[in-house]
């Protein structure tokens, strides 16, 4: 008897999660129509490169210290005023000097991991340095 009831419950739950799953269904597509009717399908495809170039990159500027680190291989952290800590991915070599206030301006790359596991990982897009540092003592070629 208890078999019974168990199989009742399994097979009535798994008829009202299809009809239920059905009915989302239906509903998806029609919605889905619906919206296809209305956009024109321009909206559809990307812009040309002409319109992209245009558009403003998004990021925000930090001003902080640049310092080398002889970690992991050696790399250049830069240390916000504010506390925050990031790592330059893509600073180019003119820039890196130990201990140079600069104002660089970027963002944050959440879809990279570091072997240096030092700060957020920032994808820098330009640089001013306000204050020189010292060439580091590394060749930077070789980070």
């Amino acid at each position: 008897m208890k078999n019974l009831l168990t199989t009742l419950m399994i097979v009535s739950t798994t008829l009202i999660t299809s009809a239920c799953a059905n009915e989302s269904l239906s509903e998806t597509s029609t919605t889905a129509s619906n919206t296809e009717k209305a956009l024109p399908m321009k909206h559809h495809t990307p812009p040309p490169t002409s319109e992209l170039s245009k558009a403003p990159i998004q990021g925000q500027w930090y001003v902080g210290t640049l310092k080398f680190y002889n970690l992991e291989g050696g790399f250049f952290g830069f240390t916000g005023d504010n506390g925050e800590r990031f790592l330059p991915l893509n600073l180019d070599k003119k820039y890196q000097q130990n201990g140079a206030k600069i104002k660089i301006f970027g963002k944050v790359d959440n879809d990279i991991m570091t072997i240096q596991q030092w700060g957020k990982p920032f994808r820098v897009e330009q640089v001013e340095i306000i204050k020189a540092g010292k060439q580091s003592t590394v060749n930077p070629n070789d980070i």
